[in-house]
């Protein structure tokens, strides 16, 4: 499993769209950053704390608060890395390849998945670097401890980056089944809509639980503290192993 992480990570390096995807990331944060812009693609939204985030004093703090919010739109810019690492092979047929070379369908699956949270955390890192080297470039204050904003971008990275990893894992099996970038891709890009409507819609209290995008934009508003995020995580943890078993099960069924 790690030869194959690294030979994924090999590819990446010099993977032209890995560097794109990595520069958007950071064009998008330092834009909205600079632009004061606050809010992202999001359908339940706490208009009254976002106007208060919007007309407060701007620091580098608030600044990361706001790259928070609009941080759903990460989602669909990190379909890109999907692609790349595990996509591209399965829409081609060519991870038979990998396959016959000896590693298990459950080892091939976890590296795949391994790759695009590594990729995921260091985007999303980069992301929250440039909304604080932006902010800072301005001449902003620090708006808290540097304590407090150091935790903040940790924190912040850890939690959407592994959420946009659960989701993107979910997408793995549609993309087995049916050997379709188009099909897993648009499943990406409706989950959190569907989820925001579903809740809408309904009184089940615990759909709640999987609206992973909507988790960060509560913690950034101050509407859900970090420390009450655990629900959250057993609820993606539960999903992500599913999924990841799911998936080995299925490409064990596929005939090489």
């Amino acid at each position: 499993m790690l030869n194959q992480i690294r030979a994924d990570g090999y590819r990446q390096l010099h993977t032209l769209g890995i560097y794109i995807v990595l520069l958007v990331t950071v064009i998008f944060s330092a834009l909205i950053t600079s632009g004061q812009s606050v809010g992202g693609i999001m359908i339940n939204a706490d208009d009254i704390r976002m106007n208060e985030l919007s007309k407060s004093d701007w620091s580098i703090l608030t600044g990361l608060r706001s790259a928070t919010l609009s941080s759903t739109v990460l989602l669909y810019l990190y379909i890109a890395i999907f692609i790349i690492v595990i996509g591209h092979e399965f829409s081609q047929k060519t991870y038979k390849n990998t396959l016959v070379s000896g590693i298990s369908r459950l080892q091939f699956i976890l590296s795949k998945y391994v790759m695009i949270l590594l990729d995921v955390f260091v985007m999303t890192f980069c992301y929250y670097l440039a909304a604080l080297i932006t902010g800072k470039v301005m001449n902003r204050l620090w708006g808290g401890e540097i304590g407090e904003i150091s935790r903040n971008l940790g924190e912040m990275t850890l939690v959407i980056g592994f959420f946009i990893s659960v989701i993107f894992s979910v997408g793995v099996i549609l993309l087995i089944l049916s050997n379709s970038i188009v099909v897993s891709a648009v499943f990406i890009v409706l989950w959190p809509i569907l989820i925001a409507l579903v809740a809408m819609m309904t009184t089940w209290k615990w759909i709640k639980y999987f609206d992973f995008m909507g988790v960060a934009q509560r913690i950034a508003l101050g509407s859900l503290k970090i420390d009450q995020v655990g629900p959250y995580i057993v609820t993606s943890l539960v999903v992500l192993i599913v999924a990841i078993v799911g998936s080995a099960l299925i490409v064990r069924r596929k005939e090489l």
